[in-house]
């Protein structure tokens, strides 16, 4: 029996969607264990035989879904990393309600700065051994990421200081002691600086407490 147009088409596809999957998946897995492998040894102390080994798969797959080796999949894990952290600072900030202490709002979106900075320790590590490596402006990410962000808390701060919660006062350099307090947190968990001898989330309430508590004086 002939089938129809429409299931001929239904048909044809559905080994294609199946492949596609597959091969996405073999992607991800891909950039999974390179990631885990340059945290651990670095870009330039990786090969891709150290990747193909580590994933299992031959030379000739690897090269087949990144064609352009090691640097492309290094750039991949940057470009995919930062996109979902971009996503979760975007909606820590939106949760700050107009309503909320400022001491809470304020420790709420630290902790989650935190979280979201020290969650894939793997990439951070990278991030800090390896950006110089980078050769599209990704490499920046970090600093533009904390240098937009910083914007939306300056406005933060500032209806704060309208509405009569704090007083007047330079309200960029008070977000910038606000985010340093959260990036001092992370430089903690992906390296051996560490100036923080308490809990992390007691040592930001803390900070916090104390900082809006000058701005209220």
């Amino acid at each position: 029996m002939k089938l129809k147009d429409s299931e001929a088409n239904e048909v044809s596809r559905t080994p294609r969607t199946s492949r596609d999957m597959q091969a996405a998946e073999r992607k991800g897995q891909i950039l999974r264990g390179a990631k885990e492998l340059f945290a651990e040894h670095g870009f330039h102390g990786t090969s891709m035989r150290m990747i193909n080994k580590h994933v299992g798969i031959t030379d000739g797959l690897l090269y087949h879904y990144f064609p352009g080796g090691k640097q492309e999949i290094l750039e991949t894990v940057f470009a995919e990393s930062q996109a979902a952290r971009m996503a979760s600072m975007d909606k820590l900030l939106a949760s700050i309600s107009q309503n909320q202490p400022l001491e809470d709002a304020l420790a709420q979106f630290l902790i989650g700065l935190y979280s979201t900075m020290t969650e894939d320790r793997a990439f951070i590590r990278m991030m800090f051994r390896d950006a110089e490596s980078i050769q599209s402006e990704q490499r920046n990410f970090m600093s533009e990421m904390i240098k937009m962000r910083h914007q939306s808390l300056t406005d933060v701060l500032r209806k704060r200081a309208e509405a009569g919660e704090i007083h007047e006062m330079d309200y960029a350099l008070a977000a910038h002691q606000m985010l340093s307090i959260g990036v001092v947190c992370a430089l903690r968990e992906v390296s051996f600086i560490n100036v923080i001898d308490v809990e992390i989330e007691s040592y930001i309430r803390n900070m916090v407490a104390f900082s809006v508590a000058q701005w209220r004086k």
